[in-house]
């Protein structure tokens, strides 16, 4: 009778495996500010940490250049969701070619202790959620008089979204940043 139950168990347990394929993506507290869904959506999220140099004197005021790499196949253009400090404008060429650079500025606050720049780069700016998109978050922190910097991403549409750590830093005195990201 035993060995009966654990073939029972078994394929209990195995008629369940297939539902694991229609669990949601790990959530790492990304927030979804492109739309409300009511059905499964494929979503994947990541996290890069930044690599730190040293610069100027101490935390405070910097500023901090987003750029994009553009590798989509198609034009891509900005949608800002939380911005701290203020938006010093694009950079040109804006909406970004494929195969361009592309990019915006930030004069941003001084972290007390830490505060994040959310923003995405989108194909379809009148539909970001149904088209190809990377959502980046940028976490910006003073952890014991040094600054340090972790980007989330999040994509939509079949996107790829990577960020470029070789053309990426933060200054670990001053939190003058640049992230490099690139999305395909």
């Amino acid at each position: 009778m035993t060995r009966n139950v654990k073939r029972f168990l078994a394929a209990s347990l195995l008629s369940l495996a297939p539902s694991a394929a229609f669990a949601g993506p790990a959530d790492l507290g990304f927030p979804d500010f492109l739309s409300q869904r009511t059905e499964y959506v494929s979503v994947r999220e990541g996290a890069f940490e930044i690599a730190q140099v040293k610069g100027g004197a101490s935390i405070g005021a910097a500023l901090e250049n987003f750029f994009v790499t553009n590798q989509s196949g198609a034009t891509v253009s900005l949608g800002l969701q939380i911005l701290n400090g203020t938006f010093n404008g694009v950079f040109s060429p804006y909406p970004v070619p494929t195969a361009n650079l592309g990019g915006f500025q930030v004069s941003a606050p001084a972290p007390m202790p830490s505060f994040s720049q959310q923003y995405y780069w989108t194909v379809d700016p009148a539909n970001p959620a149904g088209a190809k998109t990377c959502v980046w978050r940028v976490d910006i922190a003073d952890s014991a008089g040094s600054c340090t910097a972790t980007v989330y991403f999040g994509t939509y549409g079949g996107a790829v979204c990577t960020v470029d750590a070789a053309n990426s830093f933060i200054d670990i005195n001053t939190c003058q940043a640049q992230i490099v990201t690139i999305m395909q």
